[in-house]
């Protein structure tokens, strides 16, 4: 594998006008994704046919808790430590790509809460997609990757679902419904996860403010 993350497989490129209501998704044989609006009768035979999309979809595999939602919250800090990824960031990927669950694996191939392809994962040093701490600092590890080619968190995020390639071809958010879809879900998840991860006030805290108040 070389040493750049722009050749693990995650350089998209589009065909077509991506105003297409369906969109097909294929993989060459050296591991490039192609999205395009054509169908297997208009691609060659070395591509191989991943998934045929119609728009964003979104994720109810289960129902959502509390409890399931912020298991991993001790994780999510850590990673956000780790690699300078804000908390709220990271778990409203997570929440955006698996809903919350370890062992989602996608229709493309994608494993674990961060949704990582194998090479991806694997490059990331992340051996076992499915050990969710493994997996939110190897998504974690991507994502400040990301921050330091675009300074937009959107950009980000669309290079994260679609490709830092496809971000720069468009010169933002590629216009896929897909991608677009996810950008929105993921950026309005955030507000509500930035105060989820808000340092509470202890009571300590409140009684030695009401000591400074009262001695004033």
């Amino acid at each position: 594998m070389k040493g750049n993350f722009a050749l693990i497989g995650l350089s998209l490129i589009i065909a077509s006008t991506a105003s297409a209501d369906t969109i097909y998704k294929y993989r060459s044989k050296d591991g490039g994704v192609l999205f395009t609006d054509q169908g297997t009768d208009r691609i060659g035979g070395e591509m191989v046919l991943l998934s045929v999309r119609k728009g964003w979809e979104d994720k109810t595999q289960h129902k959502l808790t509390a409890d399931i939602r912020d298991q991993y919250d001790r994780d999510i800090r850590d990673a956000a430590i780790a690699y300078n990824v804000k908390p709220e960031l990271i778990k409203s990927v997570i929440h955006a790509e698996s809903l919350f669950d370890e062992y989602a694996i996608s229709r493309v191939g994608a494993q674990g809460l961060m949704q990582l392809m194998p090479q991806t994962a694997n490059y990331l040093e992340v051996y076992n997609p499915f050990n969710a701490r493994q997996n939110i600092m190897g998504g974690a590890k991507f994502l400040n990757y990301l921050m330091g080619k675009f300074d937009r968190v959107d950009h980000v995020l669309a290079a994260y679902n679609a490709g830092e390639t496809n971000v720069r071809r468009y010169g933002g958010i590629p216009p896929f419904k897909e991608t677009q879809g996810y950008v929105k879900k993921v950026m309005g998840l955030m507000p509500t996860y930035s105060a989820h991860f808000k340092p509470k006030a202890t009571p300590v805290a409140k009684a030695n403010t009401d000591a400074v108040a009262a001695n004033n």
